[in-house]
């Protein structure tokens, strides 16, 4: 009304007399304020003027001004009615075209790398499986609860392997001074240039025959290059070079394993038996030895040996050996006790058969503290490195940051049950 107001004040001035002309203006009409099409609000341009034939047409209070231009359009924006809730999607819930598919799923964290379940069971749910088959074959009712149990050690096996090599692998990039680190990636590039070099320059055949060899692409070898290197490099240079062994450490261990390096002697015999109701073979075995047919050659005739060193019965013994326990029955080392290394004797009756034994040969390996001192300082050594080892990765798995290894065991045993009894039987 404001409006209207000013519009006729101006309007009733308009109609009075030109103080400069004195000329008289042209009679004007009233306006009333329900000739005004919209409100001062509705900014921006309006839509053109209707002809006279639709004037008289009834407005409808409900329809909104036409917005247009870039503030009324942004005024529009915010003239929207929001609803919290789930989108409708429909009246009827879409059908699955088939049934779940397992894809992939996170199992924890190792110094913020993520172990997926896929990669960690690739390489082991074929032995896995082939496990179970194995232990339902034996014994169908405590197959699951077997394997779960080696499926479980397994599993945590692998996983204690991952976070050290982790945690080895981030020490030693800790360790490298900024140069050493540009040139180890350097070579690292270097090599990866060679491998492609070696199959045309190609990376997509390098991936191929990479894939082909050992299941891995060449970016996947590469980064086990990088990590076997790194480990190699911080265990070098933080716990093998510091081994130290020391002449009186080989000592004490030779003397703590004198029996090792010393152990008894040994009779080696050869032995073949025909029964004892069978003379005429046991007359034409006597007679052809007479004859001077070589034993072996007998004994070889008489006895099918699967394997070579099944061919001789070795027996250590302590003492003299003609005093020496040596075949156990009575009847038998009375006899041999009075051979000596080429000699035979035979026949003798024992339960039902006729035996021939020779003694082949007696024979003792010892070393002496010079020869075994090679031996003992690398032993000492490997033990000394483990030991340290331990404790070095004991260390900087409290410093690290992992998921907790039982949970990760869980997980990835749950997983692996999917696979295995999901492909297998669901009797199973």
């Amino acid at each position: 009304m404001i409006g209207a107001v000013l519009v006729l004040v101006w309007v009733s001035g308009c109609s009075s007399q030109s103080a400069v002309t004195g000329a008289t203006r042209p009679a004007t009409t009233a306006i009333t304020a329900s000739q005004f099409r919209a409100p001062a609000a509705a900014a921006g341009p309006q839509p053109a003027e209707k002809s006279e034939q639709v004037e008289d047409q009834p407005e409808i209070a409900s329809t909104r001004p036409l917005r247009t231009g870039p503030f009324s359009a942004s005024e529009g924006l915010l003239d929207v009615a929001v609803e919290s809730g789930e989108p409708a999607l429909g009246a009827r819930i879409p059908d699955p075209v088939g049934p779940p598919v397992f894809v992939d799923a996170k199992v924890g964290d190792v110094n913020n790398r993520a172990i997926y379940a896929s990669a960690f069971l690739n390489d082991m749910i074929d032995r896995l499986r082939a496990k179970y088959e194995e232990m339902y074959k034996a014994n169908p009712r405590l197959a699951k609860a077997a394997w779960r149990q080696f499926a479980r050690e397994q599993i945590q096996q692998k996983l204690d392997g991952i976070i050290e090599d982790e945690v080895l692998r981030a020490e030693a990039l800790n360790q490298l001074q900024p140069e050493q680190k540009a040139g180890f990636f350097n070579w690292l590039q270097a090599v990866r240039s060679e491998v492609v070099a070696e199959n045309r320059g190609i990376e997509a055949a390098a991936n191929e025959n990479l894939s082909a060899q050992n299941g891995t692409s060449l970016d996947q070898t590469m980064k086990n290059r990088e990590q076997q290197e790194l480990i190699k490099f911080v265990l070098q240079t933080r716990i093998y070079n510091r081994a130290n062994v020391s002449w009186r450490d080989i000592q004490i261990a030779y003397e703590k394993n004198f029996d090792l390096f010393n152990p008894p002697p040994i009779a080696s015999f050869l032995i073949f038996t025909v029964p004892e109701k069978d003379t005429k073979e046991i007359d034409r075995v006597r007679a052809q030895l007479e004859a001077g047919v070589d034993f072996d050659e007998i004994a070889n005739e008489k006895s099918q040996f699967v394997d070579e060193k099944d061919r001789l019965l070795d027996r250590p013994f302590e003492g003299e050996y003609s005093k020496a326990d040596l075949l156990g029955p009575k009847e038998l080392n009375e006899e041999v006790r009075k051979l000596t290394p080429g000699r035979w004797v035979g026949p003798i009756a024992f339960r039902s058969s006729a035996y021939w034994i020779k003694l082949e040969r007696i024979w003792k390996v010892s070393e002496d503290l010079y020869d075994a001192q090679l031996f003992l300082e690398s032993r000492l050594a490997q033990t000394k490195n483990d030991y340290e080892k331990y404790k070095f990765v004991d260390r900087l798995k409290k410093r690290a940051s992992f998921t907790d290894v039982d949970v990760m065991t869980s997980r990835l045993l749950a997983l692996a049950e999917d696979k295995v009894f999901g492909i297998n039987s669901t009797s199973r």
